[in-house]
């Protein structure tokens, strides 16, 4: 009885796993199919030339660009465009939903290639260069930003990944970000840090008066538990502080 009472609760669930075998082979028709404008391959292509990052000028030349997304391929976004912006020149482009405006960055980026017509970077037409050293150039900031569930100062390396601590902190100077990060810890005792790195943290500044409590031994002992929990926390992902500027 409890056999057959359990079978028929089994294949109660057949249709669930028809219906998530078949959206798996979608998910991965998705993620395996190839990419036309792929950066891993044109990193081991000699052929792309790959820029100067130092004396990047910065004209931006659109030439007669024409480009439909692949999954529209009945309207054209962008007719025949063609702009020119030098070297320190603001530009804003103004205009209703769908004409273009974001379209015209993810063609900068080349997360997308024109149809027709060519776009270029300092003369030189942007499918010829390195796809990194040209992201790299390029400073994009979305109108709705990702934080990723790092500190700060990983989420600020993900624009320049072996930036100094010193350029973090310009960088966070120049974004007006310092006034929130620097925001001192609230005192009230339900804010209480009771992190192992904050405790560590206390104990070290606190460890003759802590010792003459409890003793050497004892202070030796807990600072070991300390990180040991340290340690779990970074494991469960938890943000650890680093403070000072280290180069």
């Amino acid at each position: 009885m409890f056999g057959a009472s359990q079978a028929g609760a089994a294949a109660a669930f057949g249709p669930d796993m028809g219906k998530a075998a078949a959206a798996a082979e979608r998910v991965f028709n998705i993620i395996e199919h190839p990419s036309t404008i792929n950066a891993i391959e044109i990193d081991s292509n000699k052929e792309y030339e790959r820029l100067d990052l130092n004396n990047v000028k910065g004209k931006i030349e659109f030439r007669n660009v024409w480009f439909r997304y692949p999954t529209r391929k009945e309207d054209f976004v962008l007719r025949g465009l063609n702009i020119t912006i030098n070297p320190r020149e603001s530009i804003a482009l103004v205009g209703e939903s769908g004409c273009g405006k974001s379209t015209f960055v993810n063609l900068l980026m080349r997360f997308y290639d024109p149809d027709q017509g060519q776009i270029l970077l300092d003369g030189v037409d942007i499918k010829t260069l390195n796809l990194h050293d040209l992201r790299t150039a390029i400073s994009l900031v979305m109108q709705e930003p990702v934080i990723f569930n790092y500190s700060v100062l990983e989420n600020i390396l993900y624009g320049k990944a072996n930036a100094t601590d010193s350029e973090v902190l310009h960088a966070a100077e120049v974004a007006n970000c310092l006034e929130f990060i620097n925001r001192p810890q609230s005192t009230n005792e339900e804010d209480f840090d009771d992190s192992a790195q904050a405790l560590i943290k206390i104990y070290q500044e606190k460890k003759d008066e802590i010792t003459h409590i409890i003793g050497s031994e004892k202070y030796k002992e807990e600072i070991e538990v300390l990180e040991k929990c340290q340690e779990q926390e970074k494991l469960q992902g938890k943000f650890q502080v680093i403070s000072g500027i280290i180069d």
